[in-house]
């Protein structure tokens, strides 16, 4: 027996009602159906000396807390990872709590549990929002207040590269080339890093056209860019422009396209973006901040309105990916 035309269209607009609840939650929207990330950057302080760093205990130095599914915080991994900084700052992973919508911090640290937990014990009472990466400096004493130095990614990274105490001296954001870097920047983080988003987070068919095709045309850009003055954004040199689009581009396969419906045209078919990201994957040790395993598990489990089944599907390992290119 068939399912009566007038349950499936009272199903339908009941589902549709309830899926934009949800997305309001999860993803607010303009009033035309297009993707507005929310901004919830904390008061930021500055960073300690290189002097304070080299007297302080290992547990009193600075927390890098990242999430291993949030590119925001992938980017700041990769700059971690590149400049040595393991001995002057101590990297802490979160872990999703699909349940309960929040990062969870484990091991317990400073006494939170949650990151929520930890903002406010930060100060930070009015933040319902609490994000990743966030950088905080529990003090020189064992008794100081803990205090967030920052938790804007894109100011996060900046800080990272110039950090006081560094084991690898490469700068990633010479003065010859920050306007050109800055100009990527503009172009990349709205088009591409808040694209995907765009695209998966469209509340309708308008809103999803426009964002799909801002991004693949962005896409056009920088292959082209990539084929006449590569092998990096920068020509010849590799920068923080480099490390803002990376995240993004590594996992497309394994979420964007699959999940976001960033689908219009094959990433395959932008070659000189698929030898870029071969590159940067195989070098330093980018590839261990790489866990496309944790990316499925946290996508297709935490973001239910995109994926009410739960379902994770599977996928060929990520090195698998990356590395065949035809």
């Amino acid at each position: 027996m068939t399912t009566p035309p007038i349950l499936v269209k009272a199903a339908r607009e009941i589902w549709n009602f309830e899926w934009q609840i949800l997305m309001n939650g999860l993803a607010p929207s303009d009033s035309q159906g297009n993707y507005k990330r929310p901004s919830n950057p904390q008061k930021a302080i500055p960073i300690p000396t290189k002097e304070d760093l080299e007297n302080r205990d290992l547990n009193q130095l600075p927390y890098l807390i990242l999430g291993k599914s949030c590119p925001w915080a992938h980017r700041a991994w990769m700059i971690y990872e590149i400049k040595g900084l393991k001995e002057s700052i101590n990297l802490h992973i979160a872990k999703v709590d699909d349940e309960g919508g929040r990062w969870v911090l484990e091991p317990n640290l400073k006494g939170c549990k949650t990151l929520q937990e930890l903002y406010r014990k930060c100060g930070s009472y009015q933040s319902n929002r609490p994000t990743v990466p966030v950088l905080f400096d529990p003090g020189e004493q064992h008794n100081s207040k803990i205090k967030i130095i920052n938790n804007e990614s894109s100011e996060l990274i900046e800080i990272l590269n110039k950090w006081p105490l560094n084991k690898n001296n490469i700068e990633l954001n010479p003065p010859k080339y920050q306007v050109q870097i800055k100009n990527w920047h503009l172009l990349i983080q709205e088009n591409i890093n808040n694209g995907v988003y765009k695209c998966g987070f469209s509340r309708n068919q308008n809103a999803y056209e426009k964002a799909s095709e801002d991004l693949f045309s962005t896409l056009n850009i920088i292959e082209e860019s990539l084929n006449s003055n590569g092998p990096w954004l920068c020509g010849k040199f590799f920068t923080i422009a480099d490390i803002r689009l990376f995240p993004t581009l590594i996992r497309w396969e394994t979420v964007y396209q699959p999940l976001f419906k960033c689908c219009s045209k094959d990433i395959r078919s932008y070659p000189h973006i698929i030898k870029w990201r071969q590159k940067i994957f195989n070098m330093y040790n980018i590839k261990k901040t790489c866990d496309s395993e944790a990316w499925r598990k946290d996508y297709f489990g935490a973001l239910f309105p995109l994926n009410p089944s739960g379902i994770i599907p599977k996928g060929e390992s990520l090195s698998k990916i990356v590395n065949s290119i035809n």
